[in-house]
């Protein structure tokens, strides 16, 4: 059959979305970052989707902070968390047919950590990458002295590599790592798990591509992991074909429940026949068992309810965000609401802001383009005040040629929030892929990356990593995680906005893991060195704190 294109100017961006199934569109060089495709459903999409957005030949401007400043001069202390690769080149190493993908050796990124209370530190993360789908495997290490030393990483049995005799062994690749506490001891892990066959860059390019979504229990803090769960999966006989993608795990220990979230992709839906609704696993008894699968909203035919992320309120209410892509050219952040654990669900969702991203260009002519973290918000809930913070790219600008950090806040339960604000502080560059955090006393710490210290004509893509915080959302005290690296040396992975039908980009992550310790921010994220992408975990003083860090201000 001929390929199929998932998706347009609504393209997610996650797996399939990084493989174009609905995802990338990475910076380029040109004043706007677009998709070129050949789909007249794409090209109907981005055409609305560039109108609303201002971005015409010529289009420039940007938002200035006046408060922009130095950047601080803390020291931070850095500890390796992934490193060379454990598997051998023949593990994982399938090739779809008529492609020429190949992965980045050692390459660790997209992490995401959990913290038991008063005990271990649990990261996981994407290793060996793959140049289109996925990776070859997931790999995890934890940390019990706060996050100065991490053990050494072992693997979970989410793919070939990694799978044993287990349902993990069936598939190729996997990607999308999330971890939880789930309470006693017991963290569980949700990835999504395919086929190397099947899916190729932003095509199903046939049929009987396996895809699946699975989950695995830790009962010992993290030191080894149970076969996994196999919550969701598709064989795609046809002739309609499906992928899973961009999961996450939300567990609360209070109840013993566990919910597992992901949008399924399917093959017609460029041609407005079928929606990409969000779906829902429900597991009790900490992740033991199954209670529970399927749709949990239904954004209409031709829309996609992508990168959902499920976050619980004091008062045990669970509120689903995701990033509704429309088949009109609209992105908007939604949030719906369940007050009987995941049972029912809101049917008429809150609008949080509508999102215009231009994604990251790089600054360094004809060089990689960027796959960032574009329309893939961040959530956090504060719990003591029950407040809920999203962060997420933004172009804060009329034909602004590169995004900002927003910031937009909700007090009554998720109900109405706060307009966006950008906190980056430097708002003259672009700024890309945040997490956020609540501390002790409603305190904000959100991190991203930016270029900064970039130099003009350098050949060295000079990256920076930061943790900002604030008391009130207005203040921030922002430090530099690490010294600059250059993110050149990042793997490359598809991204289907490149223009031109899509390309490789430089690749940290759809998303980074920011844990509590104690009553720290403790960023676990993708750098690069002279090996390429590492995981790192990086303990920072509170930037509160310090009358070195850079204050700024925002409205």
């Amino acid at each position: 059959m001929p390929p199929i294109g998932v998706r347009a100017p609504a393209d997610r961006r996650s797996e399939m979305s990084e493989s174009g199934f609905g995802r990338d569109r990475s910076a380029v060089t040109t004043p706007c970052s677009f998709p070129m495709d050949s789909d007249l459903i794409r090209a109907v999409r981005f055409a609305a989707w560039i109108l609303a957005l201002g971005c015409l030949p010529g289009c420039g401007g940007g938002t200035v902070n006046s408060n922009s400043g130095s950047s601080s001069t803390a020291s931070p202390t850095t500890a390796a968390v992934s490193g060379a690769s454990p598997f051998s080149s023949s593990c994982g190493a399938t090739v779809p047919t008529n492609t020429t993908e190949t992965f980045t050796l050692g390459s660790g990124l997209q992490p995401q950590v959990a913290v038991i209370p008063g005990g271990s530190i649990v990261g996981v993360w994407e290793q060996d990458r793959w140049t289109g789908l996925g990776s070859r495997a997931v790999l995890s290490a934890l940390s019990s002295n706060g996050g100065s030393t991490w053990t050494k990483p072992v693997v979970l049995p989410f793919s070939a590599c990694g799978g044993g005799n287990g349902a993990g062994a069936a598939y190729d690749r996997t990607s999308d790592p999330w971890i939880s506490f789930a309470g006693s001891g017991v963290m569980v892990a949700s990835a999504l798990a395919f086929s190397a066959n099947g899916f190729v860059e932003d095509n199903f390019a046939a049929a009987g591509g396996k895809s699946a979504v699975l989950l695995s229990r830790s009962t010992d803090g993290g030191s080894t992991w149970s076969a996994p769960t196999v919550l969701f999966a598709d064989t795609n006989p046809g002739p309609t074909l499906y992928f899973n993608d961009r999961d996450s795990i939300t567990a609360d220990p209070s109840q013993g429940n566990v919910y597992v979230v992901w949008d399924r992709l399917p093959s017609d839906l460029p041609n407005l026949t079928d929606s990409a609704p969000a779906y829902l696993a429900r597991l009790s008894g900490g992740g033991a068992t199954l209670s529970g699968v399927g749709i949990m909203y239904d954004p209409g035919a031709g829309n996609e309810a992508f990168n959902n992320q499920i976050v619980i309120l004091p008062s045990g209410v669970l509120l689903d965000f995701f990033t509704l892509i429309s088949n009109s050219g609209a992105t908007t952040l939604q949030v719906i609401s369940s007050s009987n654990q995941g049972v029912k669900w809101s049917t008429t969702p809150a609008t949080v802001s509508t999102i215009v991203s231009v994604g990251t260009a790089n600054p360094i002519p004809n060089s990689s383009a960027i796959r960032d973290s574009m329309w893939m918000a961040q959530v956090a809930v504060d719990p003591a005040s029950g407040a809920v913070a999203a962060v997420w790219q933004q172009s804060f600008s009329a034909g602004g040629t590169f995004d900002g950090i927003a910031l937009s806040i909700s007090t009554d339960g998720g109900t109405t929030w706060s307009a966006p604000v950008q906190i980056n502080g430097a708002a003259t560059v672009a700024a890309f892929s945040p997490s956020v955090r609540y501390l002790p006393g409603s305190v904000l710490a959100v991190t991203y990356y930016d270029f900064r210290d970039f130099v003009a004509g350098s050949s060295v893509l000079s990256t920076d990593a930061w943790l900002t915080e604030s008391p009130d959302g207005k203040t921030w005290h922002e430090l530099r995680l690490q010294v600059p690296f250059d993110l050149n040396q990042a793997p490359q992975a598809w991204d289907s906005h490149i223009p031109f039908g899509g390309g490789t980009g430089l690749f940290l992550g759809d998303n980074q893991g920011l844990a509590l310790v104690g009553s720290s921010a403790l960023p676990l994220y993708a750098a690069t060195n002279s090996a390429g992408a590492r995981v790192v975990a990086t303990q920072a003083p509170s930037p509160l704190t310090l009358s070195s860090a850079h204050v700024y201000t925002v409205p």
